[in-house]
């Protein structure tokens, strides 16, 4: 199968993704500690659930994009296991578990993306990459 993107530009989205991935656990773990502060910042719309859904969203879809590119380079399957693991956790355990256990499943499901587009990134280092 061939990449739809090349290998340097497949390497920057798996550095973005996992900076978003980063980005969207130190959100939902530092939300509920900062929800005093964030009315005096003027920045209340961070403590909404939309934002936390376009979060999860943004990093599932960017994830799925990465994941597929490089699959198509190295030929494993190893990055959507941890991709599929990080997306169960902050599709389903996230909202089944109490509030004290949240952070916990937060923290989780973004070190499974985090590993997920490392491993896509290490397996699709200098590998040839051929366009369409």
């Amino acid at each position: 199968m061939k990449s739809m993107i090349g290998e340097k530009q497949l390497a920057k989205m798996d550095i973005a993704g996992i900076g978003l991935s980063v980005a969207c656990a130190a959100h939902c773990l530092l939300a509920p500690v900062l929800l005093s502060a964030i009315p005096l910042a003027g920045i209340e719309f961070i403590g909404h659930e939309a934002v936390e859904s376009g979060m999860i969203a943004a990093v599932a879809v960017l994830a799925g994009f990465t994941f597929i590119n490089g699959y198509r380079i190295h030929q494993r399957v190893g990055h959507f296991v941890f991709g599929m693991m990080g997306l169960a956790i902050f599709l389903f355990v996230r909202p089944a578990v109490s509030e004290s256990l949240e952070p916990f499943a937060t923290l989780f499901g973004g070190t499974a993306f985090v590993v997920g587009h490392f491993l896509n990134w290490k397996w699709s280092r200098g590998k040839t990459c051929q366009r369409t």
